[in-house]
């Protein structure tokens, strides 16, 4: 076989062309990551420009999901942990095809020994090769790998589902912390009015000797300790609003403003519910790849024991001028290692290990969802009767605080009568709204509980 240097040549620069070809496009897509250029939202924090968000805003819970799972980090990280699983299951799939090898190389040097000395004068030498390797049969090695990488798919995945799951369960319950500290803020406000008011009523009432000073003196300090209240409830309001801000993925305060929503009602069947979890709770799910996974590996631990059959062949070209002289070689491989001093066998029992762990983690969150479903039903059953008794308590609270405001005017009730009943209505009236939104609050529980995947 008769070979030129051009040929050589023109070789080497077809099989460099076809792997900078191949490979440029991948090469570029990660240069452009590493100079984080036109880093998109969530590799980066959104800003509420970006998403219309402004004190003229009014932001409602569909639309504050949908920017979370849209802007929040940890969703990013999920979605780039499965696409890193996707280009694991072809990493694994490549063990199928052949490897094929190429090389082209040309040198230049003098050829002195001991006998010869000194000699000045040098030889070309050149040199190309082309070679194959496959794997023929491994005893499942590949394929367990592969099934190993599959399942890791499976489960980044359903870790997926899981974390916009989580992201979604955190959104909902601080917009309700939020609409709840904000209603009681307008209590607050509303118990300083009813206390500002009753202070001016003494005052004048104390201006024509009806009351004495001491009255005046407590109806100041109950209006002192009703504004202590408005200060935290109003503390309370901006570090709810904090909260919503970093989950939706925010690093700003854009002061938009929140109209309640009220969530769709579940089912109080806690078998059904606990039938539906187990179907199709991401969580779940995930754990059940992870047990797949484990028993992947327990196939991969027994294929190590044994031997591996591969086949390889190769063209070269070498010689000091040309043309060069040809050889081709072809082999067949097999490979096993007769003693581990007990590593291979101490593998599988360590996979079979794992593979029964990972059946106890599915018991374990099993139940783990079981309580929280069965404390969420309890939470909205609870504020399902909390909300109708308020409500009776908050008509009787408003009368009895009218009455006895009447009846501090005619001289018949004392000052500290007029504070206890504002007390309970302020107190009932936070009880109330409290109540409202736990109850919202437990059905998110539900819906996070039981995998509920809508916005």
């Amino acid at each position: 076989m008769k070979i030129t240097i051009s040929l050589i040549c023109r070789i080497s620069l077809t099989v460099a062309f076809l792997c900078v070809f191949c490979g440029c496009a991948t090469v570029r897509k990660a240069r452009s990551v590493q100079r984080a250029e036109q880093l998109p939202v969530g590799e980066r924090t959104v800003t509420a420009a970006e998403l219309g968000l402004n004190s003229n805003s009014v932001l409602k819970l569909d639309k504050a999901v949908s920017i979370a799972l849209a802007c929040n980090p940890a969703v990013s990280q999920a979605q780039f942990a499965l696409a890193a699983a996707t280009t694991q299951v072809a990493q694994a799939k490549a063990a199928y095809w052949p490897s094929v090898e190429s090389s082209a190389g040309y040198s230049r040097s003098t050829a002195n020994s001991s006998t010869s000395r000194g000699n000045t004068e040098s030889s070309d030498s050149y040199s190309a090769s082309l070679g194959l390797n496959l794997t023929l049969y491994d005893f499942g090695r590949t394929t367990a790998a592969v099934r190993q990488s599959v399942t890791r798919l499976a489960a980044a995945a359903e870790n997926l589902l899981t974390t916009r799951g989580d992201v979604a369960f955190k959104v909902r319950t601080s917009f309700y912390d939020l609409c709840q500290a904000a209603e009681l803020v307008v209590v607050a406000e509303e118990s300083v009015w009813q206390f500002d008011r009753h202070l001016d009523q003494v005052r004048t009432l104390a201006e024509f000797g009806s009351r004495i000073r001491y009255e005046v003196m407590k109806a100041e300090v109950d209006l002192g300790n009703a504004r202590l209240d408005l200060i935290n409830a109003r503390a309370a309001a901006d570090n709810a609003r904090d909260t919503l801000n970093r989950n939706l993925g925010l690093a700003e305060n854009p002061g938009f403003r929140i109209t309640p929503d009220n969530l769709p009602e579940l089912d109080d069947n806690a078998a059904k519910l606990m039938a539906i979890i187990r179907r199709r709770h991401p969580g779940l799910l995930a754990l059940r790849a992870q047990e797949r996974l484990s028993s992947a590996a327990v196939d991969a631990a027994i294929a190590d024991l044994y031997p591996s059959l591969k086949v390889s062949g190769s063209v070269s070209w070498s010689g000091d001028q040309l043309p060069l002289v040809w050889n081709w070689l072809s082999s067949v491989q097999s490979a096993l290692e007769l003693f581990s001093g007990g590593r291979k066998t101490a593998r599988i029992e360590e996979t079979v290990a794992e593979l029964r762990a990972a059946r106890a983690r599915i018991a374990e969150r099993e139940q783990q969802l079981y309580q929280e479903m069965a404390l969420a039903l309890r939470t909205r059953e609870v504020a399902r009767q909390q909300m109708a008794l308020t409500e009776l308590i908050r008509t009787a609270a408003a009368a009895s605080l009218e009455l006895i405001n009447e009846r501090y005017r005619q001289g018949k009730a004392s000052a500290l009568e007029v504070t206890d009943a504002q007390v309970a209505l302020t107190r009932v009236q936070a009880d109330q709204v409290k109540a409202r939104f736990e109850y919202q609050k437990a059905l998110a529980g539900l819906m996070h509980a039981t995998g509920d995947e809508r916005p």
